[in-house]
């Protein structure tokens, strides 16, 4: 019987990778981002982070039904200039707040939560491209890398899943869409590149080691 068991038992070890792995691990943003105007100036991006659904789950459990979640990037430094720029050395915090509402009008209310977890953007490039015809549509894409180093869920993750992440997104210029006071709309997540397992996820060898009791 215990022979059974251990063997049902290696089958849902197997089978639970491949279940997790049904929606991509990424936290979804929509957020609303200030373009330095020179070498030396600071990008900032203010975000909500977006539920998860069967197209995307979080890379560790965010509780939406009792908190909101935004992620916000300070200190972003703008290296280099051109239709594409170059920015190193910033600031991300994934912040969890289950008393204030994400309020574009005061931006405190962004940064009053818990910071669950606190990384640094040490590369970044943002590229831009607009359509040589009518309408003259602008294309923005970004593109960086995101390491993990604090906050109170970072050892939910095991640490070589802490590091080189990726931050992508989508930028519009739309004035409907973007808010007094920034530059562009943007539409991204921020992702592990490989699919991460929480620290507390039970091991081969401790099922193993509870059929022999």
């Amino acid at each position: 019987m215990k022979k059974l068991l251990l063997g049902l038992g290696c089958v849902l070890l197997i089978a639970m990778p491949q279940l997790a792995s049904a929606a991509p691990q990424a936290f979804d943003f929509l957020g609303q981002a200030a373009i330095p105007t020179s070498v030396g100036g600071a990008l900032t991006m203010y975000s909500t982070v977006q539920e998860g659904s069967s197209t995307v789950v979080p890379p560790i459990p965010l509780d939406f039904d009792n908190y909101d979640y935004t992620i916000v990037v300070t200190d972003l430094v703008l290296d280099t200039d051109g239709t594409v720029q170059y920015y190193s050395n910033g600031t991300i915090v994934l912040y969890e707040d289950n008393s204030t509402v994400a309020d574009y009008s005061d931006l405190s209310t962004f940064t009053d939560g818990t910071a669950i977890l606190i990384g640094t953007i040490s590369t970044l490039t943002r590229s831009v491209s607009t359509m040589l015809i009518p309408p003259y549509t602008v294309t923005i894409s970004v593109n960086g890398t995101v390491d993990w180093t604090g906050g109170t869920r970072l050892d939910d993750m095991a640490p070589p899943d802490q590091l080189d992440w990726s931050f992508l997104a989508a930028g519009n210029t739309d004035p409907a869409d973007v808010m007094p006071g920034f530059d562009e709309q943007w539409d991204g997540k921020v992702e592990p590149k490989e699919e991460i397992v929480g620290t507390d996820d039970a091991s081969f060898g401790n099922m193993k080691a509870s059929f022999r009791r």
